[in-house]
């Protein structure tokens, strides 16, 4: 019997991006009588029905005070496993790799955004872009293999770490089977008739200046009763982009942070789905133009076009007028043209698969039990 060990300390009951990772990969790992799962989250943040799930799987979960991210991680970490049992082998399956471990270890990269755009780390981002480089670089080390949540990602990773090994890095990519068989919330009324809806945080790589200037250019030409709706948190808009936002109220509307439910409910009542962002690792909220069958409007840029294909209208980030333009298409094409951009985004889909994404991760796990 293998013991196997899942840090799943970076899960957050705000179910970004990385949560939903983890989430669906251990939620979707083969179980095998020779394999037993530990995995050690962070008290009252992993969501009730996961622990559940894991519970009825045979799965052993574990509790502990451990911060997601920083120096002071790595300390409570190490004195945390002191008091454990010994593991054969771990998955990290985040950007914060757990240098206290000394076992074979699977190390999932999911983007290294900051180090292009690292004023989105907000106070003291030298210093946190520096621990952050340090201790990614130390995770590829260390680590027996490594994943990369797209080619791009692995491109991004050898640029900045050329000290890599380019042969320890696989590409899985990520899936969308979480939005499956989830209830909305049907008290939402949609703050317009017709709507481009913006998934995501408010990050500077995320380009809501970008979005918001766009806005500006195409405000005039919108029809009545016909806008823009930001669904996301915040807190990251800087004091610019809610000047802009203010003089963009008749157009645009932002909800903050919203539960899945809600979510659900602003994308089935979208018209069109726009996802401006600077840089991606991989681009969730494309799989979830699709599944929710929306015309996707998408930056040209990092791995969006990777996830993406054909399926996707296309724009400059770089350029509100191209922005603009894109909006202005989307929200005049004919049942037609939305029909084609549908059907295209709902053939992509089937490339993606949460379940496929925890066989390869298996699949390497046990290449590392193997060696």
């Amino acid at each position: 019997m293998k013991n196997i060990l899942i840090d799943g300390t970076t899960i957050s009951r705000r179910m970004d991006g990385l949560s939903q990772y983890i989430l669906n990969v251990v939620s979707r790992l083969p179980l095998r009588e020779d394999k037993h799962y530990t995995i050690v989250v962070r008290p009252n943040e992993c969501p009730e029905e996961y622990l559940k799930i894991w519970s009825e799987r045979g799965m052993e979960i574990l509790t502990a005070p451990i911060a997601p991210i920083g120096p002071i991680r790595e300390w409570q970490f190490r004195q945390w496993l002191r008091a454990q049992r010994p593991y054969d082998v771990a998955i990290a399956p985040s950007n914060q790799y757990p240098l206290a471990l000394t076992i074979p270890t699977l190390y999932v990269v999911h983007d290294i955004i900051y180090e292009r755009y690292p004023g989105q780390l907000g106070k003291f981002a030298a210093a946190k872009r520096q621990w952050l480089h340090f201790n990614v670089a130390k995770g590829l080390q260390l680590a027996s293999h490594v994943v990369a949540v797209s080619q791009f990602t692995k491109n991004e990773i050898l640029h900045f770490h050329p000290q890599a090994d380019p042969q320890k890095i696989s590409v899985v990519y990520e899936g969308w089977e979480h939005l499956k068989n989830q209830e909305s919330e049907d008290s939402i009324v949609a703050p317009f008739k017709n709507y481009i809806l913006y998934i995501g945080s408010s990050r500077g790589h995320k380009n809501m200046t970008g979005l918001l200037e766009a806005m500006m250019l195409v405000k005039e030409k919108l029809p009545a009763d016909t806008g823009l709706v930001i669904v996301g948190d915040d807190s990251m808009l800087s004091e610019e982009q809610y000047k802009k936002i203010n003089q963009l109220k008749e157009k645009v509307v932002t909800t903050g942070w919203l539960n899945q439910a809600a979510l659900i409910s602003y994308c089935k009542l979208a018209q069109a789905v726009i996802f401006p962002s600077l840089c991606e690792g991989f681009g969730i909220p494309v799989l979830e133009a699709f599944y929710f069958r929306k015309p996707l409007l998408l930056s040209n840029v990092s791995s969006l076009p990777e996830v993406a294909g054909e399926a996707a209208i296309y724009f400059d980030p770089h350029q509100p007028s191209d922005i603009a333009n894109a909006i202005l298409r989307a929200l005049t094409m004919t049942k037609k043209e939305q029909t084609e951009w549908i059907n295209k985004g709902t053939q992509r889909l089937k490339l993606f698969s949460w379940q496929k994404t925890a066989d390869e991760i298996e699949t390497i796990l046990n290449n590392i039990l193997l060696s």
